[in-house]
């Protein structure tokens, strides 16, 4: 193990944090991609004789994502588990379970720094300020679109929804028709 966890150390040493550049119009937030974090840690992991693998497996019943970081040259091996959750059973459901998944099993493992873009401290600084006001969602709204499409996928949970959005009981009526129909 006295391998591996030389190889990580120098792994973590040369890492940059990884920015959050994807958005979720959904949850108005940002997140780093699996595909954006593959490609920022594989220049380091192969410099540093590293390397992962993530197959799905079954634990007491329950699917798991088992994420393996191996030392080339030795074999030793560190393995972390992380929960695949699945609020619907669908397979659009499963695969963004999957990846979430392994998104966070990765990051947890090599203790990647994921972080938003630099907002000189702005959001660590407690202020006194008002929350902000949740925007009316109609069919002019900009996430309008990806509402609808959630809608559409029968994903939808419009109590869930309210706690972003300002909702009419016409909208409700409408997204509902939508999710129904």
């Amino acid at each position: 193990m006295q391998n591996l966890l030389k190889a990580l150390s120098l792994f973590q040493s040369q890492c940059e944090p990884i920015t959050k550049s994807s958005n979720n119009p959904f949850f108005k937030s940002k997140y780093a991609q699996l595909d954006a974090i593959q490609q920022h840690i594989g220049p380091h992991l192969g410099r540093n004789g590293l390397v992962i693998s993530q197959p799905t497996i079954v634990l007491d019943g329950a699917p798991y994502v088992q994420t393996n970081l191996y030392h080339v040259e030795t074999g030793e091996l560190m393995v972390s588990y992380f929960p695949i959750v699945v609020q619907k059973q669908t397979a659009q459901d499963y695969g963004s379970a999957v990846t979430y998944a392994k998104r966070y099993s990765l990051s947890g493992l090599l203790n990647l720094v994921i972080e938003d873009e630099d907002d000189d401290g702005e959001k660590a600084m407690s202020r006194d300020a008002a929350p902000p006001q949740k925007e009316w969602l109609t069919d002019k709204h900009k996430d309008w679109d990806a509402v609808v499409k959630r809608a559409e996928s029968k994903n939808l949970d419009i109590a869930k929804l309210r706690q972003f959005y300002n909702i009419s009981k016409a909208v409700e009526a409408e997204l509902t028709k939508i999710k129904n129909g």
